[in-house]
C-alpha cells in the first residue's frame, strides 16, 4: 500500500486524508482525529494555492470532475477545468476562453460558457440543366458541362477565363429559334418582338424572358445575327438594337447592330430578311433586342434559329 494512503501527507494548506485532499483552514469543525473538511468545489479559500493534480486533485477546483469532449466543435456550456480535444489541440476551458494545454494560446472557436455560435450555413450545388431561381450569394450551378457560381447579382463561370472553355467563332454563345408565329404588335410600327419561348443556346445566361433583352455575361466582342420571315406590308425592316431605351424610342439616334430594310412600291412583300453585325459587350450592363417593322406585325415561325451570337476571340 502506498504511504499516501496510510498515513495523512500535507503540503501547504492541503492535507491528504487517505481519500481526498482537503484544506484545512475551511472548516474547523472537523471529526477529532480526521483533518478538516473543506467546502464543496469552489474557488479555493485563503492560504490554499490553485494547485491541479490529476485524480488527487483538491477538491475546490472544479475541472475536478469536468471531463473530457471530444469533436470538431467546442462543447455546450463548458466548466471551469473542462478539457476539449478538437482532433488536433488539447484545449482546457478557464472559465472564459478554451487555452492550449501546449502553450496557453487560445483555442478557436471559443465559444465562452454559452451555446456555440450557429455556423454560416454553406451555399449549396445546384445540378440542372437550367439557371436555379432564387440563387443567393455563393450558391453554385452545375449545367452538366460548366460549374458557375453567384456572386449576388450574376452567375459567373468558374475556371481559367471564366469561360466554358474555349470560344470559337463556331461555336454559339446564344441562340434563339422562333417556332410559332408571333404578334408584334401595330402595324408599320417598330415593335420588339415577344418572344415566349426559352433560347435553345445561352452559355452565358444573358437572356431575360421579361424584358426580351440578351445580356451576356462575359465582356467581348460578338458577331450577332437577327433574321425573320415576314409577311408583307409596304415596308418590312429588321432591326438589333443595343442598349436602346424601350418601346417608341426607334429613332435617328438609336444604335444598331443589324438593319435591314425590304420595301416595294408596288405592293405588300414577304419573305426572308436579315443581317449581321459586330459588336463590343462590356459583359455587365450591354444588351441588344430584337426589333420588327412589318405591314401586318407578324412574325412567322420557321424553326430555324432568327438571334444568333457568337463571342470572338
Amino acid at each position: 500500500m502506498n504511504a499516501l494512503t496510510r498515513i495523512p501527507q500535507q503540503q501547504g494548506n492541503w492535507v491528504f486524508d487517505g481519500t481526498q485532499w482537503v484544506c484545512s483552514p475551511c472548516d474547523n469543525q472537523g471529526t477529532p482525529g480526521q483533518p478538516p473538511f473543506c467546502p464543496p468545489p469552489g474557488f479555493p479559500p485563503a492560504g490554499c494555492p490553485p494547485w491541479f493534480s490529476g485524480m488527487n486533485s483538491p477538491p475546490w477546483y472544479p475541472g475536478a470532475n469536468a471531463g473530457v469532449s471530444f469533436g470538431t466543435t467546442a462543447p455546450l456550456n463548458p466548466v471551469r477545468g473542462h478539457f476539449w480535444w478538437n482532433g488536433a489541440v488539447l484545449a482546457m476551458f478557464d472559465g472564459a476562453v478554451w487555452v492550449s494545454t501546449v502553450n496557453g494560446q487560445i483555442v478557436s472557436p471559443s465559444p465562452g460558457p454559452g451555446p456555440t455560435p450557429t455556423p454560416t450555413p454553406v451555399a449549396p450545388v445546384i445540378i440542372s440543366t437550367t439557371a436555379p431561381g432564387n440563387p443567393v450569394s455563393g450558391m453554385q450551378w452545375w449545367d452538366g458541362s460548366v460549374l458557375r457560381v453567384f456572386d449576388g447579382a450574376q452567375w459567373n463561370i468558374v475556371g481559367p477565363g471564366g469561360a466554358a472553355g474555349p470560344v470559337p467563332t463556331t461555336t454559339r454563345a446564344f441562340s434563339m429559334t422562333n417556332p410559332a408565329n408571333l404578334t408584334t404588335g401595330p402595324v408599320n410600327t417598330w415593335n420588339i418582338v415577344p418572344f415566349t419561348q426559352s433560347p435553345s443556346v445561352d452559355t452565358f445566361v444573358g437572356w431575360n424572358a421579361t424584358t426580351h433583352q440578351y445580356m451576356p455575361t462575359r465582356a467581348g466582342s460578338y458577331l450577332f445575327f437577327a433574321r425573320a420571315y415576314l409577311g408583307g406590308g409596304s415596308a418590312i425592316l429588321v432591326g438589333l438594337t443595343k442598349n436602346d431605351g424601350g418601346t417608341g424610342t426607334i429613332g435617328n439616334s438609336t444604335q444598331f447592330i443589324v438593319i435591314n430594310e425590304n420595301a416595294s412600291a408596288v405592293g405588300p412583300v414577304g419573305g426572308w430578311i436579315g443581317g449581321g453585325g459586330i459588336s463590343v459587350m462590356n459583359g455587365t450592363t450591354d444588351f441588344v433586342r430584337f426589333w420588327v417593322y412589318s405591314g401586318d406585325a407578324i412574325l412567322y415561325g420557321t424553326n430555324f434559329p432568327v438571334l444568333e451570337a457568337y463571342l470572338l476571340p
